[in-house]
């Protein structure tokens, strides 16, 4: 009997396969207030990968995430505090696998948790 293989456990495995400590945030202060944060995770080819969070109500497609070879990446703008959030590989919502610090949400799964100092 085959298994059925869907979308999400291909990227689930893809992500768990390839991201192996390579998902970092890089903080430089800008401002009082404010520092730049770097999003990157490395995935398997033909991913098309988003950030999703607080500091973007949530919005899936509003922050696209820059391929170079196999690592995609992305620099924002972000306000002091905490702030959660998840990766969006394919269409499918995923935690931050390098990630210290989680954060459970009203869905019933969790967040990747970043506190900017």
């Amino acid at each position: 009997m085959k298994k059925k293989v869907t979308k999400k456990k291909v990227v689930k495995k893809a992500v768990k396969k390839t991201a192996k400590k390579t998902a970092k945030k890089v903080v430089k202060k800008i401002a009082e207030n404010e520092a730049i944060v770097k999003f990157q995770i490395q995935t398997e080819p033909g991913c098309e990968v988003y950030v999703a969070g607080s500091f973007n109500a949530w919005d899936p497609k509003a922050n696209k995430l820059r391929k170079v070879k196999d690592m995609h990446s992305i620099s924002l703008t972000l306000s002091k505090g905490r702030h959660e959030y998840k990766f969006v590989i394919n269409g499918v919502w995923c935690v931050d696998p390098n990630c210290a610090e989680w954060q459970p949400n009203s869905m019933g799964s969790i967040n990747s948790l970043l506190t900017v100092e």
